[in-house]
């Protein structure tokens, strides 16, 4: 890339064309996250949306011999710490921050680190920023500057769905896309090489901001997005929308088929199966087709093989209902026997109540793409509901009941609006294994019938784990879950209950490589994790640590991954894993809601938990009650052969939480001896938690006894904790300790780079004996900013 100066570019309104490509091009590469490609933007964009602030940077994006940031926290507010990864961090970096808002003049602040590291830095941004600006970056040494860094810029992640006709909406989903009120959005769509327009918003926040699809010929079409903020350079895309000529359900109503012109009597007492499957065969033959039941009850011994094309409709679930009157067989009672595409399910009641109880087996399972099911009631009561891996599927406004329903890799998902009802202790009611574009809104989750033995499920929303693959772009907003958590602890397995988790432990340190290059590494006897061909490589320890690149293909012992590394790793200290992730999930507005045992069963009853291998990680704005833990965010290293898997930048902020064990829950659990750069995770923070009545620890961080996995640079900042018998405690297995802390042994379970920053610890009415506001092992240093504790025994002081 040409060397020069982005003032000099901006200054010559060189914003058209190859100039202002390789501007954004060069940014997004520093400023996005792992599979945001490099940016070529629209010949002749508009220069700013409408009202958008003006940026006019006096330094170059390029950056020479200094300090390079990796990876880092990419949302903070002024007086709020920022979190990176990089290299040649030393002592005596130093970092300058650019920002510039509408009305005020652009100005370059200099700040010093809270904590440098080898491998990571902590620096507060300074207060006298404007609000919701976008801020550029860079680090300073002795070598000279690294490259800029930017912060608060527009994140475009996902399109759902990302093929649309005119009229139909869909969504840009990703990270600062608005303001937290949800202004500021704009988002403008390619029409040709030199033209485009704006889409009229019709809902917005900072994750995701939905519009309608303009009347244009079909074809491919560019998305960009801006949040008002960085000027020029904050444009983020393009991603690409598909438009088609028309609805993919309206061709489907042109031919309709009635079971009952087949002998279908629908009587509750006839078995329909042969007429069924006659009136079937000729929608086949008739395909896109309707086939369509009168209002009854449709009994059927056999099961039935749903052919693309097909859409099977009722009269309403209230109205018309197919029953399984035989124990289930095949597959399912409606499946594919291969992939499909198409197919549709709509105003029906599916009924095989205790009839579907084979692993292996679901109520519908399908594959392929385009698959729909609205408007319906689905009952596998003792078994799984769906088993579905499809690109395309849409689960609409369902009353859903049974032990769960399996999504294997299924991309562009919505599951919307949907009455998810457990049963048998079930797992979770969606489970993904390594999925792509999901979005949950609007679903209630509740026990089927808590009276009932077999009645309620372990409490899982959500879970995802990496099987198949790594589980990327999702988003959660909402949804509500109600007394879910296991039921007793004598009954049931009681490490589960999270309700939506993230799960990616269990990967083992492949080594360091024989041979680089900008896209490959070399990995002598390469032994990937399974799943890893759609995963990633990520560098975990080291020149470079804390980066990850996904996967393009494996060869013998030659990885090809899909862009560059921001900070090259190298022969000798860079280690890496090849396995499965997780990236770029948000959990926004939901309401978290377990049982009232929460304080009396050891149970692993939390909200949201980020396990393992995660990487921009979002939880913001949720109502979370009645939890053994609030929220969790931990690294892991479950047997011996594993190595410390840990979530980098998680960002757990705004949320209100109430009647909990333990409010917030991080660090390393589980450990086991690994190498010792490994890193236990960089840069999660915790903001702006409101957080009260605790039966426990408002804010534990958690340590082992373990070699490697040092945790580095955790941040709690701005959190209020009220009526909690120990206010924050740093110390060894505090998943088991009681009300009995422990330090961690001399040069094991290491704590570098900690912040505190305004944090409130209120004990509040209830003075027990023995209270602590603040607890830390042996060791452990906290950098403390103006900090408060009041009411407690002890520890109402700073961390000393």
């Amino acid at each position: 890339m040409p060397s020069r100066s982005l003032a000099r570019l901006c200054g010559a309104g060189l914003v058209a064309g190859l100039a202002f490509a390789v501007v954004v091009a060069a940014l997004q590469v520093v400023g996005e996250g792992a599979g945001q490609a490099a940016a070529v933007a629209p010949r002749a964009p508009p220069l700013v949306p409408p009202g958008a602030d003006p940026y006019d940077p006096p330094f170059a994006l390029e950056g020479g011999n200094g300090p390079a940031i990796g990876d880092g926290l990419r949302t903070a507010g002024p007086g709020e710490t920022l979190t990176l990864a990089g290299s040649d961090f030393a002592a005596g970096t130093v970092f300058e921050v650019f920002s510039q808002a509408k009305g005020r003049p652009g100005a370059v602040v200099r700040v010093a680190p809270d904590y440098v590291g080898p491998a990571a830095a902590t620096l507060a941004l300074p207060s006298s920023l404007p609000a919701g600006a976008m801020h550029l970056l860079r680090a300073r040494s002795a070598k000279g500057y690294g490259p800029a860094f930017a912060v608060n810029r527009t994140e475009t992640w996902w399109l759902g769905p990302d093929a649309a006709a005119p009229g139909e909406r869909f969504a840009v989903f990703g990270r600062n896309l608005s303001d937290p009120d949800g202004s500021r959005a704009a988002i403008y769509l390619k029409t040709s090489a030199n033209e485009g327009r704006f889409l009229p918003v019709v809902t917005a926040n900072p994750y995701r901001v939905e519009v309608r699809t303009p009347a244009l010929q079909p074809g491919a079409y560019e998305v960009w997005a801006h949040n008002g903020g960085g000027g020029r350079l904050g444009w983020s895309g393009p991603l690409t929308l598909k438009i088609r000529a028309a609805p993919v359900w309206a061709k489907h109503a042109r031919t309709v088929v009635d079971v009952a012109d087949f002998g279908a009597r629908g009587d509750g007492a006839s078995d329909d199966g042969a007429a069924i499957e006659a009136a079937l065969a000729a929608a086949e033959r008739a395909a896109p087709s309707t086939l369509r039941f009168g209002r009854g009850v449709y009994l059927s011994r056999r099961s039935f093989r749903a052919p693309s094309g097909v859409r099977w409709l009722g009269a309403g679930r209230n109205a018309t209902a197919l029953s399984l009157a035989a124990p289930l067989e095949a597959q399912g009672f409606l499946y594919a026997g291969g992939d499909v595409r198409d197919v549709a399910i709509e105003r029906l009641t599916i009924d095989a109540d205790r009839r579907v109880s084979a692993q292996d087996r679901a109520l519908i399972a399908l594959g392929g793409a385009r698959i729909r099911i609205a408007d319906s009631r689905l009952n596998a009561w003792g078994g799984e509901t769906l088993r579905i891996s499809a690109r395309g599927l849409e689960i609409e406004r369902n009353e859903i009941t049974g032990a769960g329903s399996f999504l294997g890799v299924s991309e562009q998902v919505f599951v919307t609006d949907n009455v998810f009802r457990m049963t048998s202790d079930a797992e979770a009611a969606v489970t993904s294994w390594g999925g792509r574009g999901l979005a949950l809104v609007g679903n209630l989750l509740i026990n089927a019938d808590p009276s009932r033995a077999d009645g309620s499920g372990i409490g899982r929303l959500f879970v995802a784990q990496g099987h198949f693959g790594s589980v990327r772009d999702a988003y959660f907003s909402g949804n509500e879950t109600r007394n879910a958590a296991p039921r007793d602890c004598a009954a049931v397995d009681c490490n589960k209950g999270e309700q939506i988790i993230f799960e990616f432990g269990g990967v083992a340190l492949l080594g360091r490589a024989s041979a680089l290059s900008p896209t490959t590494v070399t990995i002598p006897r390469l032994s990937p994790a399974p799943g890893a061909t759609r995963g990633d490589v990520v560098i975990a320890a080291g020149r470079g640590a804390g980066q990850r690149r996904r996967v393009v293909s494996i060869k013998g012992d030659v990885v090809t991954f899909d862009r560059p590394w921001t900070v090259q790793p190298d022969r000798t200290s860079s280690q890496f894993y090849v396995t499965p992730v997780a990236e770029r999930a948000v959990v926004y507005r939901n309401r978290f809601q377990g049982r009232k045992t929460y304080a009396a069963h050891d149970s692993n009853s939390t909200a949201v938990l980020v396990w393992g291998l995660c990487f921009d990680m979002v939880v913001a704005d949720n109502d979370i009650s009645r939890m053994r833990h609030g929220v969790m965010a931990a690294a892991t290293s479950g047997t011996p052969q594993d190595s410390v898997s840990a979530p980098f930048f998680t960002l757990v902020e705004g949320n209100r939480i109430r009647a909990v064990n333990n409010g917030i829950y991080t660090g390393l659990t589980f450990g086991y001896d690994t190498h010792p750069a490994v890193l236990g995770g960089v840069g999660n923070v915790f903001r702006r938690n409101d957080i009260r009545d605790v039966a426990h620890i408002g804010l534990a961080m958690d340590l082992w006894d373990s070699r490697g996995g040092d945790v580095i640079a955790p941040v709690f900042e701005r959190n209020r904790v009220v009526g909690a018998p120990y206010g924050m405690v740093t110390g060894l297995k505090l998943i088991w300790a009681g009300r009995l802390f422990r330090s961690a042994p001399p040069g094991r379970g290491r704590l570098l780079g900690a912040v505190l920053r305004g944090n409130v610890f209120v004990r509040g009415l209830l003075l027990s004996p023995g209270s602590i506001g603040f607890w830390a092992g042996r060791g452990v240093l906290w950098s403390t900013h103006g900090d408060r504790w009041s009411g407690f025994r002890t520890g109402n002081g700073p961390a000393p």
